[in-house]
């Protein structure tokens, strides 16, 4: 069998951080774009997945408060990230999956050094963490980074995410996708990858993660 390599997304996946950022984007675009708090946070779950400023230049293209926007929600992220747990089966669903011996990556939208300073401080150990630095983000450059470092090609990658930009990621680049409930439905997904399998607890991949035949890859 070959290697196979499990990405797995980090906010609202493997870190309960959804709630938390969602409630200080949400302050911030009703404050600061005079959306009511409604709006702000269906804005905000339909563009997850995506690095925040993208998020909000996608958002309110050309609008001069985006820097100071940007900049104050990385200031509160920041200063809130490391108190945000990780979900409860996390640490030791990653442990099972490299004991039955897949590598295990991370891929975030969330910094480098922050992530990193979290899974450290948290006393996870993955195979590999990648965070987003500009021209380097989850997705593509992510995907080919870890199919160069491990010496693997797109069949052999599978992708854990809770967004649909994560489900699109991975369609867009023949990666194989397991959506995670919880922002999304399961109808919403498989709009975008029909055949994916869903869960509702991370500890549910490592047997959904049987389902692809990767001996075949």
């Amino acid at each position: 069998m070959k290697s196979v390599v499990i990405v797995l997304d980090f906010d609202g996946t493997v870190a309960d951080t959804m709630p938390k950022l969602e409630e200080i984007a949400v302050k911030l675009m009703t404050r600061e774009y005079g959306l009511r708090e409604k709006e702000a946070r269906t804005r905000y779950v339909y563009t997850t997945g995506l690095p925040f400023i993208q998020q909000i230049d996608t958002l309110f293209p050309g609008n001069p408060k985006n820097k100071h926007v940007v900049e104050q929600f990385e200031k509160e992220k920041l200063e809130k990230i490391f108190d945000q747990p990780l979900f409860p089966d996390a640490k030791e669903t990653i442990r099972k999956l490299k004991e039955a011996g897949y590598i295990v990556c991370i891929s975030s939208s969330t910094f480098q050094p922050i992530i990193e300073r979290y899974f450290k401080l948290k006393k996870v150990e993955a195979d590999l963490i990648l965070g987003y630095r500009k021209g380097f983000e989850k997705g593509r450059d992510h995907f080919e980074y870890i199919k160069q470092k491990f010496g693997v090609n797109s069949d052999n990658l599978i992708f854990v995410g809770d967004s649909l930009k994560d489900a699109q990621r991975a369609v867009q680049n023949n990666v194989k996708f397991v959506a995670k409930l919880g922002l999304f439905k399961t109808e919403e997904f498989k709009e975008i990858a029909p055949e994916c399998p869903v869960i509702n607890n991370l500890s549910e991949v490592i047997n959904k993660v049987q389902m692809y035949d990767v001996d075949d890859c």
